[in-house]
């Protein structure tokens, strides 16, 4: 019995220190695909109890991360609904510009129409004082 004790602390110590290991990043560069699957297999029970006893810091890190950017976009979507806003204001501004143009450019085709009607309708003698009138002998 005593050599199953010794054999099963040897195995915990180094499924332990294969844990240890893999939570400082030495089998993250590991270039033998394999063995790093059976390393990571290996350190699965370790991480579990260390995230469950501990807290997973990489977890904690991750949410801290996501929390910031949950952060950043409420601000950044702020921003852009005022932003938005303003764009909006200047293009009813300007509609309301085209409106008021638009009316003064009916305006000036019916002055245009009124003015060649009453050209079309003066006789000569009306035209040649009309121009004597306006720019002199």
């Amino acid at each position: 019995m005593n050599r199953w004790l010794i054999v099963g602390l040897i195995v915990l110590v180094a499924l332990i220190g294969i844990g240890i290991a893999y939570d400082n990043g030495l089998f993250d560069n590991m270039s033998i695909g394999g063995l790093s699957i059976i390393f990571t297999i290996l350190a699965a029970p370790y991480m579990a109890v260390k995230s469950f006893l501990f807290g997973n810091k990489r977890m904690t890190e991750l949410q801290q991360k996501y929390n910031q950017m949950k952060g950043q976009e409420v601000v950044h979507r702020t921003e852009m609904d005022s932003q938005i806003k303003v764009k909006e204001r200047r293009i009813a501004e300007l509609d309301r510009e085209i409106q008021l143009l638009d009316a003064k450019m009916e305006v000036l085709e019916l002055k245009k129409k009124n003015v060649e009607r009453y050209v079309n309708s003066m006789s000569v003698d009306d035209t040649k004082n009309e121009f004597r009138n306006l720019y002199g002998d």
